[in-house]
């Protein structure tokens, strides 16, 4: 048993610590954007209640928060593509076939489909039979579908790793990587349009920014594979100094930009920067935190806050899925929490924001907790199984 512990203890720290402790700093920001997602459509739309979050600083404040949210999305899928893409790429290279890389890829689909079934069967037997939720029911098909969007759309991009892989082996790297940013400008460009004419047009193009921000995710796969290609390639202390001086000066450029645009009033372009498909600045922000976690020291002096780090943030998947399906559950709590402060405080604007921000970072780490539980009774009985045969 000891053996089996000590195992696990170094399988979690052969990984990289610091992109793992992204992953939950990217959690973090997903659940301050979602306390938040409604407040900042409220301030945009002009409602009269929301008018002191309407002013600078607080709406710039907002329209930051609301970069998080594609910010933290496309961080996951840049990870992802971080790792996987070379992986595909060595195995071809050690000789493995198009048809063994499928297979692996499907039994990464299996690690991401089951789990996310788990909590929709879970929800869908409280709402039946506990708490009734929101549009949860054997009759309604869209919180398996729209309502999770993003996990269908990470579980096919992850299923693509070994196409990238195959075409990656096949190309120069140069070729490859002028491909890859050749293809994410025009991606770029044409998000650019809709949202242009969507907004001449009055939402007429909605449907296709929603296809648009699928494909931006991709888009984020490949340039983590780019990253990857960077540091691997790069003499450390270089890759260091560049890591740190980029998400300086893209984080820099993301405060000044959304203090500029409250400062101006114009909420509808900081709207339109922190759409999925729009925000360039989010994808930068992205890349450059990547490019900071990958080159950061992964040694550490304290084993056991590393192995929480590794243990949560592979319970990324789970919160996010929890998140979005009991959104009816906590997202009314969290609303008339803030509504009251901002009925009744004397600085409303402020701890409006500071309290929405403190909840949200508390209750990521409790749905954090709970899917690692999950997980780890996933695995006694996996293993219980197993010795029984």
């Amino acid at each position: 048993m000891r053996a089996l512990e000590n195992s696990r203890m170094s399988s979690k720290a052969s990984r990289n610590t610091s992109i793992e402790a992204l992953r939950l700093v990217a959690v973090a920001g997903i659940a301050i954007f979602h306390t938040f997602q409604w407040t900042f459509q409220a301030v945009c739309t002009g409602l009269p209640e929301y008018a002191p979050l309407a002013v600078f600083p607080y709406s710039g404040a907002l329209g930051f928060i609301n970069l998080l949210g594609c910010w933290a999305n496309e961080v996951f899928f840049m990870i992802s593509g971080y790792f996987l893409i070379p992986s595909a790429v060595r195995a071809l290279q050690n000789g493995s076939s198009a048809q063994g890389l499928t297979r692996k890829s499907f039994a990464r689909l299996k690690k991401i489909v089951l789990p996310t079934l788990f909590y929709c069967a879970v929800c869908l037997f409280v709402s039946m039979y506990v708490y009734p939720l929101p549009e949860i029911s054997l009759q309604e098909i869209g919180w398996l579908t729209l309502g999770i969007e993003f996990i269908w759309v990470y579980a096919t991009t992850v299923c693509m790793a070994p196409l990238f892989g195959l075409t990656k082996n096949q190309l120069s790297k140069k070729s490859y990587t002028i491909a890859v940013v050749a293809v994410g400008v025009l991606v770029f460009i044409i998000n650019g349009y809709l949202a242009a004419q969507s907004s001449v047009n009055s939402g007429e193009f909605s449907w296709l920014q929603k296809i648009m921000s699928a494909v931006t995710y991709v888009i984020a796969f490949l340039m983590g594979g780019l990253l990857r290609d960077y540091t691997g390639t790069t003499k450390p202390r270089k890759a260091r100094i560049v890591a740190k001086r980029s998400l300086a000066a893209v984080l820099i450029i993301a405060i000044d930009l959304e203090a500029a645009l409250s400062a101006t009033g114009n909420l509808s372009t900081m709207t339109t920067l922190s759409y999925k498909s729009t925000s360039i600045v989010s994808f930068a922000l992205a890349a450059a935190s990547l490019l900071f976690a990958a080159t950061r020291d992964n040694k550490t002096n304290h084993p056991r806050v590393e192995n929480a780090i590794v243990t949560l943030s592979a319970a990324t998947l789970g919160f996010y899925v929890m998140q979005s399906l009991t959104s009816s559950l906590w997202r009314p709590v969290f609303n008339t929490t803030l509504a009251n402060i901002l009925a009744s405080a004397n600085n409303p604007a402020a701890i409006y924001i500071v309290t929405g921000t403190a909840i949200s970072i508390a209750f990521a780490p409790t749905l954090l907790i709970i899917d690692a539980a999950r997980s780890l009774i996933a695995r006694s009985l996996k293993q219980q199984s197993t010795h029984q045969r």
